[in-house]
């Protein structure tokens, strides 16, 4: 509750009678309408009454509406009943409730005089204070002390029409300036204590902030000017997907804004100060719903190791990297034009970038990355010193881009050093996001003498020994989904694998799923048992796994065959040990003119045919081989003399099961048979 300074003239009238001798117990005033430049009242009764000889007075104050647009008050049916005194320096106090819009009274003080008036609200610890002079009468100040800032939600969103504060406290004071031919101001600076903001669409929101908040609003014949600044120490601050941890030391948030009549707010100014982690100074013009329509931003952070916990983490939890290490320094620059991208261009230092997870690692990176959606190309050109994919090193490498009409693209091929021998980039295409399509990345990738056995070790597979050798002719990532249109091809033992129909789902995200066919062509047995330790075996094997798809690398659905080379002409041998790892896989017998007593004297022994078959669905393997046995498979069909035949059993298998003995059998843990 706020007492308007034309309301104390006529209190001042009226205590001006009875101290002049008016013979009349009591004084009866009725205005229809009251106003100065702050505020107004309408329906006002005021009653003064002082019986005959008597030291003081009781006075009652009613009004039916309270308006104060400066501070963006409103009330209806006042009621204010106190009694009133004289001060010591001939002028007059009152104390005593008021009521409005049917709320419980709060003690209410009043002092006036011909000089000066003040009015004092208290509710529990918090207090308001009303200021005016009659020398100055077109200033008014507003005194704060621990306020809830519901008490001025009001006048807040008069400043802000979108801004919700469900909570926290105010401190410090408002001064509203109406001159008659001057340009009205309110000026505030006020300390603020676990303030909460919040926008009803979420884009904006902040939580227990604190420091001070000074705005300064002027308008003068329709032209409107905007200053904010806020001093914050700790608290957090939401803004889209940029969230910021505000640390204990000076953050400086400023915002100059203008406009004349309804036309769109220009701010000619926006900083943020975050002295050596963070800084970022721009402009803007808003949208009629609000919206950033242009904008041209400068950002600085001067050291990423800080700024991650600060700044960073909204933009890389989403994107899978919550825990990313970053060292080293970025200058980053933006500009929208109608809402839409327009240029973008970030210059690093020193960078590096550590995945916890060890999927990547990037070390030195230095240099610039631009793009642009004009029509005039610009370059740009950035190195590493050193990198690592799934622990496999990756050697210095320099690129050089070229962007123009929304899209950045390679110069020309990048080719590193890679497991001892190289990769090449061969095409590199990133589109920005333009509407509802999100960002693009198309790319291309070829391989040359890889060295298996270094894979193996980083990845930590058997110790095959070879090298790997294909191409990647065209990928395209887009709404972290990785498609390999072409295909990948290997050159394996000695053969061939071709995975086609490739699909990644977040590829660096959380529980990332693959999709996949896989063709197997002429892959050399004997080293590729080797180095899984199962057993030995000679010849060729051919294959399919079809639609094969794996959740965070484990496989959860496929349809696999396996078989030897029917045209192979060389010998086919199957040691006494893969035998016995066959047959503790499949669940396995041995029979046609072997007891298995016989089966240690030999070494090895011939086959004329290999193949093993599972379709994996729910968890559980249905088995096949090359032919029926009864009610079994048969896996291997002998040939020669001593003659095996290895038929299996057991039609479904559970899945962890069988892995647990393909696990047992490649680390030599397979049954022994007597």
């Amino acid at each position: 509750m706020r007492i308007t300074h034309a309301v104390i003239k006529l209190l001042l009238f009226a205590a001006a009678c009875v101290a002049g001798g008016a013979q009349a117990k009591q004084l009866e005033l009725r205005v229809a309408h009251l106003s100065t430049g702050a505020g107004s009242l309408q329906g006002v009764t005021i009653l003064l009454d002082w019986p005959d000889g008597a030291s003081s007075g009781s006075l009652r104050l009613r009004a039916a509406s309270l308006d104060f647009p400066s501070i963006s008050y409103r009330a209806r049916d006042i009621d204010w009943q106190c009694p009133l005194a004289r001060t010591k320096t001939q002028g007059w106090r009152c104390v005593g409730p008021v009521r409005a819009n049917g709320s419980a009274g709060a003690p209410l003080a009043v002092v006036f005089s011909a000089a000066a008036t003040e009015a004092e609200l208290r509710i529990g610890d918090s207090r308001i204070v009303y200021q005016a002079l009659a020398a100055a009468p077109d200033d008014s100040r507003i005194k704060l002390e621990r306020v809830p800032v519901a008490w001025l939600k009001a006048y807040l969103a008069s400043l802000w029409p979108e801004g919700s504060w469900p909570q926290g406290r105010l401190g410090g004071q408002i001064d509203v300036l109406t001159p008659a031919k001057g340009p009205f101001e309110v000026r505030t600076d006020l300390a603020i204590d676990s303030l909460n903001v919040e926008t009803p669409t979420g884009w904006l929101a902040a939580a227990g902030l604190k420091g001070q908040l000074k705005i300064n609003y002027r308008d003068l014949a329709g032209r409107q000017s905007l200053d904010t600044r806020l001093d914050l120490r700790g608290g957090e601050f939401l803004a889209s997907n940029f969230y910021a941890q505000l640390p204990t030391t000076p953050v400086t948030i400023q915002v100059l804004g203008e406009r004349q009549g309804t036309a769109r707010w220009r701010l000619p100014l926006l900083r943020w100060s975050d002295p050596g982690v963070f800084d970022a100074q721009g402009a803007a013009t808003l949208a009629a719903d609000g919206a950033i329509a242009d904008l041209d931003l400068d950002l600085s952070l001067g050291d990423l190791a800080t700024a991650r916990d600060r700044y960073l983490s909204g933009f890389l939890a989403p994107a899978g990297f919550p825990d990313l290490v970053l060292t080293g320094k970025v200058q980053a620059g933006l500009r929208l034009r109608a809402g839409q991208l327009d240029a973008a261009q970030g210059q690093f230092t020193a960078v590096n970038a550590i995945d916890s997870k060890a999927r990547f690692t990037i070390a030195g990176v230095n240099g610039d990355l631009r793009w642009s959606a004009g029509e005039a190309p610009v370059a740009s050109r950035f190195s590493w010193s050193s990198g690592a994919l799934y622990g496999i090193g990756l050697g210095r490498a320099e690129f050089g881009f070229s962007s123009a009409k929304g899209e950045l693209r390679l110069d020309a091929p990048v080719a590193m050093d890679v497991l001892e021998g190289r990769i090449s980039l061969d095409h590199l295409r990133w589109q920005a996001p333009q509407g509802e399509t999100g960002a693009t990345f198309q790319f291309g990738v070829g391989m040359d003498k890889l060295d298996l056995a270094s894979l193996s070790q980083r990845l930590g597979w058997p110790p095959f020994t070879g090298t790997i050798g294909g191409k990647i002719p065209s990928a395209r990532y887009a709404a972290s989904i990785l498609t390999l249109d072409g295909g990948l091809e290997m050159d394996l033992f000695g053969g061939n694998i071709r995975l086609s129909d490739l699909v990644m789902e977040r590829p660096l995200g959380i529980a990332p799923t693959l999709s996949a066919d896989v063709a197997l062509q002429d892959i050399d047995l004997e080293p590729m048992t080797k180095a899984f330790d199962f057993g030995s075996m000679t010849g060729r094997l051919d294959g399919r796994i079809d639609k094969l798809r794996l959740v965070d690398w484990s496989p959860v659905a496929f349809d696999a065959k396996l078989e030897s080379d029917s045209s192979f002409k060389g010998k086919r041998r199957i040691s006494q040990r893969a035998v016995k790892d066959i047959s503790s896989v499949g669940g396995s017998g041995l029979v046609a003119g072997l007891q298995a007593k016989v089966l240690q004297f030999f070494d090895d022994f011939g086959y004329d045919r290999i193949g093993l078959g599972c379709k994996l669905k729910d968890n559980v393997c249905q088995m096949d081989g090359i032919g029926s046995a009864g009610d079994g498979y048969i896996i291997v069909a002998g040939a020669g003399v001593p003659r095996i035949q290895v038929v299996g059993f057991r039609r479904r298998v559970d899945w962890p099961t069988l892995v647990s003995r393909l696990k047992a059998a490649t680390e030599g843990q397979a049954p022994v048979i007597q």
